[in-house]
């Protein structure tokens, strides 16, 4: 009796030079992937022709691929296109982003040197380097954007994403309007037009992962139906995504400062239980607040 023939998984995992590729390949490793980085473009044609007419069974396949391979990535990310046509595998692109100012800290802290800044500057080469992986990033079924990840919360994402039931990775972000929106966000809800504990003299100094906060808010019948409303959809979307293939998602909630109605309802949506979704809790600019309010401070004693 002839064994049924399984189409090979190929997870393509690239990004931008420190958004913690190399994190992310070593864990498929881990979980039984056969990996293999920064393969040159001439090979990449030849290798998946390999992949997807051999005979091989129950083939797990992580191809890292980054600027190293070559700027004629365009022409890849068509290739990549027409094998996924074909359905002679199963592909999934993973992207990992990350903001410039995080990948330049993350080059001072470790020294390295960036692929492309032979002659030019890191912030140059990182610019480039955006620009030349756009059409990798615009064919991604997941974009993961790792500024506030740690490797073992990489790590832990790849291993719920292999999991026999998949889960999906929820980071929560949130973030003051004042300080600026969160870039690669799926869904960005705005909480300004809710009351606002800063102007209640004792709940100013507080945030919003206090329970005088969240009991304050949450007492308000207008949040009270922000909060059924938002609630419903919140679920709905996720579970939309999830079963579109989607395992990586990033929420933000922004109010003005960024310190008690955004960090509430990220608090808040954390404690949903949905049975396929893990979440990942980010205060962006709490911190930013605290020091904002001892600078005025200051001022004052000072006059």
């Amino acid at each position: 009796m002839q064994e049924q023939y399984t189409l090979p998984e190929i997870v393509v995992i690239t990004g931008y030079s420190g958004a913690g590729k190399s994190t992310v390949l070593s864990a498929y490793e881990d979980y039984g992937f056969f990996c293999i980085d920064n393969l040159p473009y001439e090979l990449l044609a030849p290798f998946f022709y390999g992949i997807t007419h051999s005979r091989m069974k129950h083939k797990k396949i992580a191809l890292g691929i980054d600027i190293r391979s070559g700027l004629q990535l365009e022409l890849f990310a068509q290739e990549l296109l027409a094998w996924r046509t074909q359905k002679s595998a199963h592909i999934r692109i993973i992207f990992l982003t990350a903001h410039q100012d995080t990948l330049i800290r993350r080059f001072q802290e470790t020294r390295r040197k960036h692929p492309l800044a032979d002659n030019k500057t890191l912030s140059e080469a990182i610019q480039q380097e955006y620009s030349a992986l756009e059409p990798l990033k615009c064919i991604a079924d997941d974009i993961l954007a790792t500024d506030t990840l740690t490797s073992a919360q990489l790590r832990l994402m790849v291993k719920n994403s292999n999991q026999q039931l998949q889960k999906m990775v929820v980071t929560l972000t949130s973030f003051g309007f004042k300080y600026g929106t969160p870039t690669d966000c799926n869904f960005l809800y705005d909480v300004r037009s809710l009351p606002n504990p800063y102007f209640v003299p004792s709940l100013k100094d507080l945030d919003g992962r206090s329970a005088a906060i969240q009991d304050y808010l949450f007492s308000q019948p207008s949040v009270q139906d922000y909060w059924k409303k938002l609630q419903d959809f919140f679920i709905f979307s996720l579970e939309r995504s999830y079963q579109e293939g989607r395992f990586f998602m990033h929420v933000g909630f922004g109010c003005t400062g960024g310190k008690h109605r955004s960090v509430a309802f990220v608090e808040k949506c954390s404690r949903l239980y949905l049975e396929h979704v893990q979440f990942f809790i980010h205060h962006k600019d709490i911190a930013a607040m605290q020091i904002s309010a001892l600078q005025t401070d200051a001022k004052h004693e000072e006059l």
